[in-house]
């Protein structure tokens, strides 16, 4: 096994509320001077900047196509998916849910669309910001469907958590692992969560350039992958992952 910095949770200027720098090549800039072995992008219920960035990672990074959903009851679930394609096959379906952004850029931020360059190609017309139809096992179940991983975000946090949204955490959810932020590591508040009985990660959730790899999770796997990191969950063969 080897051993590897992962950031699972990043977002791109395609989430209304991250900064217009986060852009492809400025986040893998970022991520590879921080040393980091692998990142998932998670912008807010859609995954259609996951590829750009993936290519313009090219050998130098690993990059996991990902999302941050919101289900119908206001819970974040990050899906990690093995390619960008079954990323943006379920992003589809979350977005066919969602309200139009009409003029209400000005009031949660614009949604840009770009390439490997950090040019912007377009802009998302449906409101991103915006819970999806989907409650939340519809939400890991959608995962599922498409191969991936589902997350339970930030759960430490007063908002936007299984925690917060439903006062309780469901064990038959089908979460295969629990994300805390850095304030929990910080507060020493993260060890409490793994009486879940799922794997424990922190992510930065970088909205800012900045924020990537400020808080990361230590990965102990054959090569940084999707393959490797679904083992990781499962502790199998000596993989493993926990936060420092």
């Amino acid at each position: 096994m080897k051993r590897f910095l992962v950031d699972l949770h990043i977002h791109t200027a395609l989430s209304p509320c991250a900064s217009e720098e986060m852009t492809p090549p400025a986040i893998v800039w970022a991520a590879v001077r921080k040393g980091l072995g692998m990142i998932a992008i998670c912008d807010h219920n859609t995954a259609r900047n996951a590829g750009a960035t993936q290519e313009a990672a090219g050998a130098n990074l690993t990059v996991l196509a990902g999302m941050e959903m919101t289900t119908a009851e206001e819970v974040h679930v990050v899906g990690i998916f093995p390619d960008a394609e079954r990323a943006c096959a379920a992003g589809d379906e979350v977005r066919s849910s969602l309200p139009d952004m009409g003029d209400a850029s000005t009031r949660f931020g614009e949604q840009r669309l770009m390439d490997a360059h950090g040019k912007i190609l377009g802009k998302e017309t449906k409101m991103l910001a915006a819970s999806s139809a989907f409650g939340l096992s519809e939400t890991v179940n959608l995962i599922k469907r498409h191969d991936g991983l589902a997350i339970a975000a930030h759960v430490d946090r007063p908002s936007f958590s299984v925690l917060s949204q439903l006062g309780m955490f469901p064990a038959d959810a089908g979460f295969d692992a629990v994300e805390v932020s850095a304030a929990a590591v910080s507060s020493a508040r993260a060890v409490q969560f793994s009486s879940f009985g799922l794997p424990v990660i922190v992510s930065s959730d970088s909205h800012f350039l900045s924020d990537v790899g400020t808080r990361c999770t230590v990965s102990e796997m054959g090569e940084p992958s999707f393959n490797e990191l679904a083992l990781a969950f499962k502790g199998i063969g000596q993989r493993r992952l926990y936060y420092a």
